[in-house]
């Protein structure tokens, strides 16, 4: 995938080790590849949980796909795990124009994501 049409931006409240993120992924049916600092969803066209294992940040995510749609639905499928194994977490789906166009979470309400300016 070259040109993304959809993004992602996500927040977990409280990050699990990388071995507890691969057994709560794994224990929700989703098919997923380890590596030294990373967890790739494999389910999804583009989702990932990276530099874990960063003494001074917590991991990212990176997460693209070619359509909204799809970018939604892995979305969802993520999350579904994460709230499964009760994880506060956020995912901000964006369009190739920027625009906010989807908001999945656990317990983190759009309202308590946006700061007060």
């Amino acid at each position: 995938m070259t040109d993304p049409s959809a993004g992602l931006a996500g927040e977990l409240a409280e990050w699990p080790s990388i071995h507890q993120m691969t057994k709560l992924l794994r224990a929700s049916g989703l098919e997923i590849v380890v590596g030294q600092y990373s967890v790739r969803v494999q389910d999804c066209d583009h989702f990932v949980f990276q530099e874990y294992g960063g003494d001074y940040w917590p991991p990212v995510i990176d997460a693209d796909a070619d359509t909204v749609e799809e970018m939604i639905r892995d979305a969802k499928l993520v999350s579904n795990a994460l709230t499964n194994a009760g994880i506060r977490h956020r995912f901000e789906v964006y369009n190739s124009e920027d625009v906010l166009v989807g908001y999945i979470h656990h317990e983190w309400p759009l309202e308590d994501a946006v700061p007060d300016i």
